[in-house]
């Protein structure tokens, strides 16, 4: 317990914020609503610059962690596809589409936010891991992972879209 509670006591005191902001903008993913199509490929694009600086300015060897990134990366597209909604309104007069809501974007984001706090927390209390290329790459197939349900997600609404 006191490890949890020296793990809060050393967090930044803009996460909290953060945490708090990032769980406001999932919790609208929970209702309906109208978005532009422009909109829904920011948090794709965040997260998947986040994964590439994750991958690039580890300690892992690239040669392994570039084809670990990608292979993460389409299986995580591929669970996103599947798990986005099967129905959209298109409104192509206004480049828009009607969302249902969903919890998987608030589950995501949630375990993006866990995840770059576990890196920070982990390479934070224990700095001598930042050179072991074990953790590099599972940290950075999970950011992968993560980035490619969200990239899968939206695809799969783009592709709605189109044939809408």
């Amino acid at each position: 317990m006191t490890e949890i509670v020296a793990a809060i006591e050393h967090t930044p005191i803009w996460v909290f914020p953060l945490f708090a902001l990032v769980l406001w903008l999932g919790a609208r993913n929970l209702r309906e609503r109208d978005r532009k199509l422009w909109s829904l490929f920011i948090l794709p694009v965040v997260m998947l610059a986040l994964a590439l600086v994750n991958v690039l300015m580890n300690s892992a060897d690239k040669s392994l962690a570039i084809p670990t990134f990608l292979f993460s990366l389409l299986i995580g597209t591929a669970i996103g596809w599947n798990l986005a909604p099967r129905k959209i309104v298109a409104d192509r007069a206004r480049g828009a589409v009607r969302v249902p809501g969903s919890v998987v974007p608030l589950l995501v984001v949630l375990a993006i936010l866990a995840l770059r706090y576990g890196i920070g927390y982990t390479y934070g209390r224990w700095p001598e891991l930042a050179a072991d290329p074990a953790l590099a790459h599972e940290f950075g197939a999970t950011g992968a992972l993560l980035a490619g349900i969200v990239w899968g997600r939206i695809l799969r609404v783009g592709n709605l879209y189109r044939q809408a």
